[in-house]
């Protein structure tokens, strides 16, 4: 117990029947006792000593300990004492297998997961940290794994001290449960990834080919000012030699500048034809104006004028007109324009010595017509894009080949316009072969 003291002194005044004065000195002592729920504080004792002149001191004690206060510190000291024999003189707790089986916690694990919303495969065992073996298990195949990567939590725990027994839970199969819990998301999160991936790649790709066709434009425009620009000057030239009053104008020299003029007009035409076919081709509709027409007849016509060109090659232009049922029904202006590319690009493409066959058959109840040539050829790669609207075969020289992207395009779109089709056989080096099929029609 905690003590309070209080001293006091003093000196009594002088007595006279006491036959003198004396000194004196008062000391009490207070303290704490456990009373009612609560601590309260009591005078022990109370003593004064007093000092009489001549003689010894003499003490007088007075005890104030109530009975009551002693009766209250001996029944604490007793709970105190059943408190420590209960704490250290309890046997030890039965052993955990006598307490719970191996079925019991399996039902007891069973329910409490599927109370959380967890219907996943699970492993468990006891460990008992006293004896340091496992002495409860589900599996014995799992031990290791329990003791490694299992959840601990101790059993018996609400005893007031523990017991030294754990429990073990081990998931096998726990992140392909997660996985399949997840799933849902997982699919959602999946195609909004894949969405996402083909939108990116479609925006890259129309990039690139928009990229593509404006260089593609751009070379359109600059091949195009390049043709128109060789003819004008022509012209041009020839005219200031005619309007020149030093220069004779005799009747050979009118004629020949006359047919410079006429030559030069017609190649203004074909170029403006060229415009007008990709007009065509970027309006992407076309009334067609059919008409029965001899495909033998258009051929042997555009075979006269492009001949010319061919001979001055050195080459030739060997019609192979086996048809026996020539006449379609069809535009005759872009038939005509559609076989005029053929032939025109197998003369271009073809570095010297031009050898052109040109040949129909009757197929499939319409003419089947086949161009062949003995030019540079088209590789498998480029025959795939030969096709397509301003697209041109490398060449090594953008003027080498005078040209625009634009004939096969043309041709192709003429071919479906008349329900037809086209394709091509070529190898580089050897050559190639485009064939032509149109519908003969209702004649």
């Amino acid at each position: 117990l905690d003590y309070l003291i209080y001293q006091e002194t003093g000196r009594m005044p002088d007595d006279e029947k006491s036959g003198g004065s004396f000194n004196y000195q008062r000391q009490q002592e207070w303290g704490e006792v456990f009373e009612d729920n609560q601590w309260k504080l009591v005078k022990k004792s109370d003593s004064a000593r007093m000092n009489f002149p001549g003689s010894d001191s003499v003490r007088i004690a007075r005890s104030d300990l109530s009975e009551r206060a002693r009766q209250l510190n001996r029944k604490k000291a007793f709970l105190l004492n059943q408190v420590f024999d209960e704490m250290f003189n309890t046997p030890f707790a039965p052993s955990i297998e006598s307490r719970v089986s191996k079925g019991q916690l399996d039902t007891l694990i069973n329910i409490a997961l599927k109370a959380k919303g967890i219907d996943a495969e699970y492993e468990f065992g006891v460990f008992s940290e006293a004896r340091n073996i496992m002495v409860l298990e589900k599996d014995a195949a799992y031990r290791n794994t329990l003791m490694e990567e299992g959840l601990f939590f101790p059993m018996f725990a609400g005893n007031g001290y523990p017991s030294g027994d754990y429990l073990l839970i081990h998931f096998p199969r726990q992140t392909r449960y997660l996985l399949l819990q997840m799933s849902g998301m997982l699919i959602i999160s999946g195609g909004l990834m894949i969405l996402i991936v083909i939108a990116f790649a479609v925006v890259i790709i129309a990039i690139f080919r928009q990229k593509k066709l404006s260089e593609m434009k751009n070379d359109f425009i600059n091949n195009m000012t390049h043709e128109f620009k060789t003819p004008i000057s022509t012209v041009s030239l020839a005219c200031e030699v005619l309007n020149d009053p030093d220069v004779p104008k005799t009747d050979d020299l009118l004629h020949s500048y006359i047919d410079i003029i006429s030559q030069e007009n017609k190649r203004l035409g074909v170029l403006a034809e060229k415009i007008l076919q990709t007009a065509i081709l970027e309006k992407g509709q076309l009334n067609l104006r059919k008409e029965a027409i001899d495909l033998h007849e258009v051929i042997s016509d555009i075979v006269r004028k492009i001949a010319i060109q061919v001979q001055i090659r050195d080459g030739s232009i060997t019609p192979g007109l086996n048809a026996q049922d020539p006449v379609i029904l069809a535009d005759r202006v872009h038939v005509t324009n559609m076989i005029n590319n053929l032939l025109d690009n197998a003369n271009k493409y073809t570095p010297k010595k031009p050898l052109i066959i040109i040949a129909t058959e009757n197929r499939n109840n319409g003419v089947l017509i086949s161009i062949s040539d003995n030019g540079m050829g088209i590789s498998k790669a480029n025959q795939k894009k030969i096709f397509d609207k301003l697209y041109r075969v490398p060449t090594g020289d953008v003027h080498n080949v005078k040209g625009f992207g634009l004939g096969l395009s043309y041709v192709k779109f003429i071919v479906e316009k008349h329900e037809g089709e086209v394709s091509v056989e070529s190898e580089p080096g050897k050559g190639s072969t485009f064939r032509v099929w149109l519908p003969s029609g209702e004649k």
